[in-house]
């Protein structure tokens, strides 16, 4: 499961704005921020968090079991 927090630490991790995440996702802002502050799983629909879980992979991110949960592909683990 994926959480907004995770959503957020790959956003950060890439330097985007929530702005720039939604218009390379191609969805509202008001959907990343619904997403970043979910607690959990995010409060967006299936289809949303799929383009945007795409978007940010595209990009570089790996989503990880292990605190922060986020990493850029090709960076060592820890």
């Amino acid at each position: 499961m994926i959480t907004g927090a995770q959503i957020a630490a790959a956003r950060k991790l890439l330097e985007w704005t929530p702005d720039k995440l939604a218009k390379r996702a191609k969805l509202p802002g008001t959907v990343i921020k619904r997403a970043e502050l979910s607690s959990g799983e995010p409060a967006i629909t299936i289809t949303q968090l799929d383009v945007l879980l795409r978007t940010l992979e595209a990009a570089g991110i790996v989503f990880t079991a292990e605190e922060p949960g986020v990493k850029l592909s090709g960076e060592a683990s820890s």
